[in-house]
């Protein structure tokens, strides 16, 4: 009895053995060996294993699998349509945007890195260039038109509008000119001048009534001149005329001596003394994002990644077509040399394989104990 104890065991363990060492075998026998073995011009059989065999034909089902049945447009719409899946995009991009900010970084240095080099030399080239061409073109547009057709009509008409107050303004500077120390010596220059060549007779004048006497009396008359209406009238008078007659100037008549390149030059200096590229392109992004750093996070990231997640929704099917996915996925596993592809699928069921080599041993160990019953039975 015995006897038939260890028969059964050992026909238990060696059953248990072959079980197992067999599911390994076939576990194995799955990828090795990785190439073909020739005995003379017969081919071994079982050489390659399966998967080296068939790796171009799993490849492309895999890659088929994946397209068709995994990473479908309904799938990518439907993850993108999730408000967690929303709410941790716009987490992760506002926390990138402040990383970004925090850099310190300048938006000469942003540019720099979009391989933009001398940001500043080529945006003021750029504005130059655009200052010639529309310069150019407007000379051509209005070289021969009169100054009241390219000037507005309401410009013109605050000009008319202006004429009496500035020939106010005018009379008040002359009279408060000729009404001081200066303005007196002035006059007592210009009377001397005058008298200087008129003769014998001017000159007695002089000699009695003297300079200054005649400067004290004419004075007050040319003050009186200048603040009885008439003159106003007159000066005002004469500045419509001046500017009427200005009005009907072709531009190039006002323009005509004055050369090209001094223009530009003035232009150029003119806007970038107001732009100040240089100083803007010094700036921290932080800084020109401040005022707009809360609106950017609470409402136009929000709107971003929402135009985002539905042009992806929209065209999902288009971009992994034109992308070729299943092409990628098929070329990257035909490019996996059968050792790492043996080892990937090992690493993710390896606990399943193990299993399955169990299984073998239990199986094994079973039928031999059943065929050890049997045998003892029979005997």
């Amino acid at each position: 009895m015995q006897d038939g104890i260890w028969l059964v065991l050992f026909m238990v363990f060696i059953g248990a053995v072959i079980g197992g060492f067999t599911n390994f075998l076939a576990i194995r026998m799955l990828f090795r060996p990785y190439k073909t073995f020739f005995i003379g011009k017969w081919q071994l059989p079982f050489t390659p294993g399966l998967i080296p065999k068939r790796q171009n034909e799993i490849a492309a089902q895999i890659g088929k699998m994946i397209v068709e049945h995994l990473v479908t447009p309904e799938s990518i719409q439907k993850k993108l349509s999730e408000e967690k899946f929303k709410h941790d995009m716009e987490t992760w991009f506002t926390g990138k945007f402040r990383s970004f900010l925090e850099k310190g970084i300048t938006l000469e240095q942003l540019l720099e890195q979009f391989h933009i080099e001398s940001p500043i030399g080529k945006v003021n080239s750029f504005i130059d260039n655009k200052i010639e061409k529309k310069y150019l073109s407007m000379k051509q547009e209005f070289w021969q038109k009169e100054i009241h057709d390219i000037l507005p009509e309401e410009w013109i008409g605050i000009v008319h509008e202006k004429i009496p107050g500035a020939a106010d303004q005018i009379i008040q500077k002359i009279i408060g000119y000729f009404s001081s120390p200066e303005g007196k010596d002035k006059i007592k220059t210009m009377i001397e001048e005058f008298l200087k060549d008129r003769g014998r007779l001017w000159n007695m004048i002089q000699m009695f009534i003297g300079n200054d006497s005649l400067a004290e009396k004419v004075q007050p008359e040319i003050i009186k001149f200048l603040n009885s209406p008439g003159t106003k009238i007159m000066l005002v008078n004469v500045i419509e005329s001046e500017w009427n007659n200005l009005q009907n100037k072709p531009l190039r008549e006002m323009l005509n001596q004055s050369k090209d390149e001094k223009i530009l030059l003035y232009i150029k200096r003119f806007v970038k003394d107001t732009v100040q590229i240089e100083k803007f392109l010094k700036k921290d992004i932080s800084e020109l994002m401040l005022p707009y750093r809360d609106s950017f996070e609470e409402t136009l990231a929000p709107r971003i990644l929402e135009s985002a997640g539905i042009y992806l929704a929209q065209r999902s099917g288009e971009i992994i077509e034109r992308f070729q996915v299943e092409d990628i996925i098929k070329e990257q596993i035909e490019s996996f040399s059968l050792p790492r592809l043996e080892e990937l699928v090992i690493s993710i069921a390896k606990k399943e394989l193990v299993m399955i080599t169990y299984l073998g041993a239990i199986l094994g160990g079973a039928i031999g104990l059943i065929q050890g019953i049997i045998v003892l039975l029979t005997s």
